[in-house]
């Protein structure tokens, strides 16, 4: 469902400006209609919950370097400079818990919640530059989350094959959604050799995507799996 600016505004208690940054910014998803925009009321019902991250979001490149190096690639679209600042980012890391993952990772991606034909959401699963997320895979890899029993399936969709996509398969925002997709900004983070599974994502992107549920034990499980890839990737540097 989606609601007016000023609805938003009123509900998290700032002016509309200020709903209009976030939206800019990605912490609330919402689409043009007009001049007017209109904005994701599961967003703004998260942020009444949780609060807006705390700090300034990484760059979407630095961002999937993080991600990356956590799910053991080497984040091959950075320079070797740019690479050797992402691993001391890491290396001098304290665990900063759910909101502080949030507020580092959360400009990496575009959200749209989009109307498909069933049919289509078959397609899409077999279609180039596409991945497979969603709670569902987070739960079968042994994520302590609930796998629900209608999921709305959620995939990754590189920035430059998903107009053709939305326009061969129809595929739509809209309310209502019965799809998830995830446009990974400025790079397209899957093409290297991480420890991805064939047509999926790795453990920290799946983390990273629980960190914005309104499921509090969602959220938990994707701080705490990260907090071990984290863990994992320094004890490995310390060694090396």
């Amino acid at each position: 469902m989606a609601i007016s600016v000023k609805e938003a505004s009123s509900r998290l208690g700032v002016n509309d400006s200020r709903v209009r940054q976030l939206l800019r910014s990605g912490d609330l998803r919402g689409r043009r209609l007009g001049n007017s925009w209109l904005v994701s009321s599961q967003d703004v019902a998260r942020l009444e919950l949780q609060g807006r991250p705390p700090g300034r979001p990484l760059a979407p490149k630095r961002a999937w370097a993080v991600i990356d190096l956590l799910d053991e690639g080497r984040a091959a679209w950075l320079s070797d400079s740019a690479r050797s600042q992402v691993r001391r980012y890491l290396a001098d890391l304290q665990d900063p818990g759910p909101d502080g993952w949030r507020a580092a990772l959360r400009g990496r991606s575009n959200l749209l919640d989009v109307v498909a034909h069933p049919a289509a959401v078959q397609r899409l699963r077999r279609a180039g530059g596409v991945r497979a997320a969603g709670i569902d895979d987070a739960a079968s890899r042994g994520f302590d989350v609930v796998a629900l029993a209608n999921p709305i399936p959620e995939f990754y969709v590189e920035e430059s094959h998903w107009p053709e996509l939305s326009r061969s398969l129809a595929l739509r925002e809209g309310a209502d959604p019965n799809l998830r997709i995830r446009v990974p900004k400025e790079v397209w983070p899957f093409a290297g050799d991480g420890a991805l599974a064939p047509g999926g994502v790795g453990d920290a992107v799946l983390s990273a995507d629980l960190l914005e549920s309104m499921e509090p034990r969602a959220v938990a499980a994707g701080a705490a799996r990260l907090a071990e890839l984290l863990s994992a990737w320094q004890s490995e540097r310390s060694r090396a």
